[in-house]
């Protein structure tokens, strides 16, 4: 009785706060790279299919001679993209490990 008890409470609660958590952190980020984005250019390194069979490019880029790697979610369906090229990216100043792909207002990468 008291297990099951504790199952309907507990499991929800760790549901709840992993969810609170997740939100709170991509606000974080978000929030970080809005108040001090800086901008540059990242290579293409990988392509690759993730979770729920999306399409993701992983790439890299250079910030106070640091080289530094991100992923992203992209449409091969609507842009082709190959390992080499180099887009437009948007990183935290404070902390560029925060950073993302730009993109135009049809969702597509920025390629240079």
């Amino acid at each position: 009785m008291k297990l099951k008890l504790i199952k309907k409470i507990i499991i929800p609660i760790i549901v709840l706060g992993f969810i609170i958590f997740v939100i709170i952190g991509l606000k974080i980020r978000t929030n970080e790279l809005e108040k001090n984005p800086e901008y540059g250019f990242a290579v293409i390194v990988d392509t690759y299919v993730g979770a729920k069979a999306r399409d993701y490019v992983k790439y890299e880029f250079v910030a106070d001679g640091k080289v530094y790697i991100g992923d992203q979610n992209y449409m091969p369906h609507r842009q082709l993209v190959n390992i080499g090229d180099t887009c437009r990216v948007v990183f935290a100043k404070t902390n560029p490990e925060i950073s993302r792909l730009l993109t135009d207002s049809n969702d597509l990468l920025l390629l240079k």
